[in-house]
């Protein structure tokens, strides 16, 4: 079943596949060389190997959060979610980020990160103020990636209002999970991806 619903999903967005309609040469080279980067890296191999018996999406979605650390080269990892596959990703990919999961988000609005930061979380309303807090660190390029976003009513609405949100630069809907970023060197745009 998961099959069929990972094609027709692919089908509906087909119109959005490897970076068509960006015009950013920045966001170009994100969408190209980040998010559908289908180049095996360095590690992969080994992940596989230590990690055996994740299914297609979650595998590919780990692979997501490879390249993103890869590409951030955050100072630290934030993550709101159970620990799971990604964080050994991240950590794979950059080894001087520190992974640091927090259990409840009201933990994160006591604390400041340097940035350059990545941050993963549900995309429900209950970390809504956490992940503002994050945004608004200052220092560098801040990246945060909802999961679930294309779950429900609740969880879509939850979305689109991100995707409105003044400290929200660039934003992209992979429909598995949604990427902000939040830096002052580019303009405000929302993007369809084909993931």
């Amino acid at each position: 079943m998961q099959r069929w619903r990972r094609a027709w999903v692919w089908l509906r967005r087909i119109g959005h596949c490897r970076g068509f309609g960006v015009q950013s040469p920045t966001d170009y080279r994100f969408v190209r060389g980040v998010i559908n980067e289908h180049a095996s890296y360095y590690l992969y191999d080994d992940l596989d190997r230590e990690l055996p018996g994740l299914d297609s999406l979650t595998r590919k979605i780990c692979q997501l959060y490879f390249r993103l650390s890869n590409y951030c080269q955050a100072s630290v990892f934030i993550d709101l979610l159970p620990e799971d596959a990604c964080r050994r990703y991240v950590s794979a990919a950059c080894r001087k980020t520190q992974v640091k999961g927090f259990p409840h988000p009201d933990e994160v609005c006591k604390m400041t990160f340097p940035a350059p930061l990545l941050a993963r979380a549900a995309c429900t309303t209950g970390v809504a103020e956490a992940i503002e807090h994050l945004l608004k660190q200052e220092g560098g390029e801040v990246v945060v990636v909802l999961e679930g976003i294309h779950d429900n009513a609740e969880t879509r609405r939850c979305w689109k209002e991100w995707e409105r949100h003044p400290l929200a630069t660039v934003t992209y809907d992979l429909y598995y999970c949604g990427i902000i970023i939040a830096t002052k060197r580019r303009y405000k745009k929302n993007y369809i991806i084909n993931f």
